[in-house]
């Protein structure tokens, strides 16, 4: 198979059967869920026990579960070291976007991609997540509505000129062509988006570590098992759309649901709450319902920002009257 160069703003330093596999739950990182027919929460958390020659980083990656994920979710435990038995919350409950659930959606703030496979008359919809990198401070990945162009196995990471000037100032300089393989940058595989002229990438990494980390030059990047799982399920012509939703409220079967995550690029430290922008979103995922909310577990969501998202409210009175599927962030 030929080697495709690329000219992706990039990174700093499976077949079909894995993938299918992968889609029916039988693998342990599967992430899929099938989509509920009343509001955007999905999946569930769940509770291991490390053991003494664990870290946090390979729990994290042993369940498709990122680096500020996970650091969030286990404040107490130590990156490197959890140590023996140590009980390890695994984050596995997310609040999709308020956008279409077609295609990719990626949500910077939250550090997620949700994908949206394409399904027969009678199957049941559903969505795959996984974690991923967005770009550092300076090299934003871009917020908006896009499209996969084109699929590249094995991809020739050729670093435009701003890159290698901003390597050469920082006295790491890197090659004008870096060749396929297991030292690339963009891992193994890629898919094309029409962004910035062919600059926007979703791919692998050389760097698994810092899957969760706001670290790219752009492109958005997933643990190499991940993008060997989607890259093939994943046709060219699929939407793409990124939201920067750091805030995100769901209320289903009459109960309202909050997230809240720290703004991007803030080393993951909590923002001063703004209580009137989480108000009118509480207020927009409420819609005309009437819900009792619990704004003292609100502000402890909004001191913390870990992502994880809490039950802060109860509908008064039965659900049934209310649309589904209503959700709201920002």
């Amino acid at each position: 198979m030929p080697l495709t160069p690329l000219r992706c703003r990039g990174t700093l330093a499976a077949s079909l059967l894995a993938a299918f596999a992968l889609m029916l739950g039988t693998s342990a990182r599967a992430a899929v869920y099938r989509l509920p027919a009343d509001g955007s929460l999905i999946g569930r958390d769940r509770i291991v026990h490390s053991k003494a020659s664990d870290t946090l980083l390979g729990i994290a990656r042993r369940y498709s579960v990122g680096y500020w994920e996970i650091q969030a979710a286990n404040p107490h435990v130590d990156l490197w070291l959890p140590g023996q038995g140590t009980r390890v919350v695994i984050p596995g409950r997310f609040i999709i976007p308020p956008v279409a659930h077609e295609g990719i959606v990626v949500n910077l703030a939250a550090h997620r991609l949700f994908y949206f496979p394409r399904r027969g008359r009678h199957d049941a919809p559903v969505v795959i997540t996984y974690p991923v990198s967005p770009g550092e401070k300076g090299w934003d990945t871009p917020v908006g509505v896009t499209r996969i162009v084109r699929k590249v196995p094995h991809p020739v990471w050729i670093p435009t000129a701003s890159i290698l000037r901003a390597h050469a100032k920082a006295g790491d300089p890197i090659p004008r062509v870096w060749p396929a393989g297991p030292d690339n940058p963009m891992g193994e595989w890629a898919l094309e988006t029409s962004m910035s002229g062919g600059e926007i990438y979703i791919h692998g990494t050389n760097n698994p570590m810092a899957i969760g980390m706001a670290v790219t030059h752009g492109c958005v990047r997933l643990y190499p098992e991940d993008i060997a799982a989607l890259f093939p399920v994943v046709p060219v012509g699929t939407p793409v759309t990124i939201v920067n939703d750091p805030i995100l409220a769901t209320l289903e079967h009459g109960r309202l649901y909050l997230s809240i995550h720290p703004p991007l690029h803030s080393q993951d430290v909590p923002a001063k709450p703004n209580y009137a922008l989480i108000s009118r979103i509480i207020d927009q995922a409420v819609g005309s319902a009437s819900v009792a909310v619990d704004w003292g577990r609100v502000r402890r969501m909004a001191e913390r920002a870990n992502g994880i998202p809490e039950r802060i409210g109860v509908e008064a009175g039965p659900p049934s009257g209310r649309a589904p599927r209503r959700h709201s962030g920002v």
